[in-house]
């Protein structure tokens, strides 16, 4: 083989690693339990599917973060020329998902079930909406401060004492009771 012809098959070679440095496509399968997923790439009617690639999550230290791709997401997988070794680089918007959002105040996060987290940082507002069935939980053993005025929309349940500065309501409720005993001479003590 004379000179020509190995550096045109080297640069032919380079040329395909180099064109596996960055590819964009859409997820086509998952499997959450090993953190893998596989891509579909090209161009229309020259469709390839990567391997089994990991998904790079945005933290994975002391602070660690899990979002499970979905089938369809765009991405990007980035690799040092081999698709086989490449990494997928989560979100990229395209036409069946398109940003949720065109302010640039707003950080949103939105879940397939519709329920949203919102922070507007030109309002300073925080909005958490759940679907019709949604719930809340927070475990806070240390307990919960909330600074600020509440409005409650909706019946208020406890499983414990609920007090102010003063007393709680079971020390009110007995201060009424004996002020409606003395006032209606009742027996009973109203609850």
């Amino acid at each position: 083989m004379n000179t020509t012809d190995e550096v045109l098959q080297r640069l032919e070679a380079l040329e395909r690693r180099l064109s596996q440095v960055v590819v964009r496509g859409r997820i086509v399968a998952v499997d959450p339990l090993k953190a893998l997923a596989k891509v579909e790439y090209g161009a229309e009617g020259q469709h390839q599917v990567t391997g089994w690639l990991p998904w790079k999550p945005s933290r994975t230290g002391k602070t660690v973060t899990w979002s499970c791709p979905n089938v369809g997401e765009g991405v990007t997988v980035i690799s040092e020329g081999d698709l086989g070794l490449g990494e997928i680089l989560l979100g990229s918007y395209y036409d069946q998902f398109p940003a949720p959002s065109t302010n640039p105040d707003v950080h949103l996060t939105q879940y397939a079930d519709n329920a949203m987290a919102q922070y507007n940082q030109a309002n300073h507002a925080y909005q958490l909406v759940l679907p019709g069935n949604g719930t809340v939980n927070i475990v806070a053993k240390g307990g919960i401060t909330i600074t600020g005025d509440v409005t409650v929309n909706g019946n208020i349940k406890a499983t414990q004492e609920i007090a102010d500065h003063k007393r709680n309501m079971s020390a009110d409720r007995a201060i009424y009771n004996s002020h409606m005993d003395s006032h209606h001479n009742s027996a009973e003590p109203k609850q």
